[in-house]
């Protein structure tokens, strides 16, 4: 049975319940960080009196800032407690009746999140892209695709991380701030707030030993087209061996915690 299917259909109709508050919500957001960004980097550069910042232009990084945004959607999900909070009120229990892990499930949710997003970041890159001298090319298309895929993985990535940490709460009463906290540091260590280019080489490499850069600045770079063939295997392999820790983190804490379940809420 295509299980997935209703899953994908019923989490899309969520989504689109509240259509117009949801567009005005995530343009105006979209559109503030962007202006404040071009603002900034604008009188950065002009103070500076370059054209060129650690490889990038004052077009690039209005480009990097329209994808920030939007990455971060892609990136979170469902956001914030998709998981504690149904363990708090109770409507955990629906998944210990289901006839699929909840794992799989909530992945599944989680990753159809992601995917709306993705597909808005394909609509205003183009939109960006079509105004530009170069205009729409093929090799554009290529490293959008590229981009959208490395950060539909990254998401994964980003989901099992987040789950383990939310499975915390079959514990404690409240992990919310600790995911703020988690969501802080991949944002900022991960390049969403400043390009890694501008920080120093002692961080950026051992940044490279943590998940962050490869959850946020690869995709980036991957859809601007300013990663190479090697650079994106290597993420990708990385990215695939904290998939799997995180994963085995989130499974040993529901194996751990599953008898302290109590079923709030019944």
């Amino acid at each position: 049975m295509n299980w997935w299917r209703f899953v994908v259909a019923n989490e899309i109709r969520k989504i689109l319940a509240f259509r117009s508050d949801f567009w005005v919500t995530f343009l105006g957001q979209t559109l503030v960080l962007i202006l404040i960004a071009r603002a900034l980097w604008q009188s950065i550069f002009a103070a500076n009196n370059t054209e060129v910042m650690e490889g990038f232009t004052l077009p690039m990084m209005t480009l990097y800032y329209i994808i920030v945004p939007i990455g971060n959607k892609i990136l979170t999900g469902e956001n914030v407690g998709f998981l504690a909070r149904e363990i708090y009120d109770g409507s955990f229990n629906r998944y210990l009746v289901y006839p699929i892990s909840f794992f799989q499930y909530k992945t599944l949710t989680y990753l159809t999140h992601s995917v709306f997003y993705a597909l808005q970041l394909v609509l205003i890159y183009l939109l960006f892209n079509f105004f530009t001298p170069e205009g729409i090319t093929l090799n554009l298309l290529a490293n959008l695709a590229a981009g959208v895929s490395v950060f539909i993985f990254a998401s994964y990535v980003f989901c099992m991380l987040a789950m383990a940490i939310e499975l915390i709460s079959l514990w404690a009463d409240n992990i919310w701030s600790l995911m703020v906290m988690v969501r802080f540091f991949v944002y900022f260590l991960g390049g969403s707030y400043m390009p890694l280019n501008f920080f120093p080489d002692w961080a950026e490499k051992i940044l490279n030993y943590t998940p962050f850069p490869y959850l946020v600045s690869l995709p980036i770079r991957t859809t601007m087209g300013l990663a190479s063939s090697s650079e994106i295997q290597q993420g990708l392999i990385l990215l695939l061996s904290w998939a799997i820790l995180f994963h085995l983190m989130a499974k040993l804490l529901w194996h751990k915690g599953e008898s302290r379940y109590s079923g709030v809420g019944i």
